[in-house]
């Protein structure tokens, strides 16, 4: 009996596959800044041009969070498994104490 109550290490994995993706978050920003920044320089003096690039400052604001959000996450699913490996491994052992008190059974 290895795992009482998780597989430890894909728990640990997806905590790590959660930070990993933590950037990509930032890309979708990164992928408006340009577009914005050009329909900015193409319509000066026009409110619209500028909204543009106000909306782009927003949503890198929102991306930024979305982003240290997930990596959090995958920060505390990665604890969790390392928390829960402790746990598996006291109640293993609690188990192999519970079986030595008992009897081997007699066959007769």
């Amino acid at each position: 009996m290895d795992e009482v109550y998780m597989e430890v290490e894909q728990v640990r994995g997806g905590g790590g596959d959660l930070q990993s993706l933590a950037p990509k978050a930032k890309l979708a920003s990164d992928r408006v800044q340009a577009p914005a920044a050009t329909a900015a320089s193409s319509n000066s003096g026009f409110i619209t041009g500028d909204a543009g690039v106000q909306w782009h400052g927003r949503f890198d604001a929102v991306t930024a969070g979305v982003e240290r959000r997930v990596d959090w996450q995958g920060a505390q699913v990665t604890t969790s498994a390392d928390e829960l490996e402790s746990c598996d491994q006291e109640v293993r052992g609690k188990f192999r104490a519970i079986e030595r008190r008992i009897p081997a059974r007699r066959e007769q």
